[in-house]
């Protein structure tokens, strides 16, 4: 039902942060209670890599600093129920090597 669904959510989301908090420079961007999105700085700007990871066909999530400028390279992102082990760990690595580059320009 609606409880294993929201429990799936929060799990994954949980998962895709602790995942992409790996990659160098991805910090959480609020220490606080989260459910089902978390808010990540990026050491990088976010629109380039949004940019970028959807030409990897991955949806990468929300360029927060688009209605909050005050926040700089932030991202929302979150994960459904749906989104397996295999995507998160693929969404990891794109933004891990988008990032990268990023730095490097």
């Amino acid at each position: 039902g609606l409880e294993r669904v929201a429990a799936a959510c929060h799990a994954n989301t949980a998962r895709l942060t602790q995942q992409l908090c790996e990659v160098p420079g991805v910090e959480p961007l609020f220490d606080a209670p989260v459910f089902h999105e978390r808010a990540l700085r990026l050491p990088a700007p976010t629109e380039t890599a949004l940019t970028e990871l959807a030409e990897q066909d991955i949806l990468g999530g929300f360029d927060l600093g688009r209605e909050y400028p005050e926040l700089g390279s932030a991202l929302l992102v979150c994960a459904t129920e749906r989104r397996t082990d295999a995507e998160i760990a693929a969404y990891r690595e794109a933004l891990a090597s988008v990032l990268a580059i990023a730095k490097a320009a």
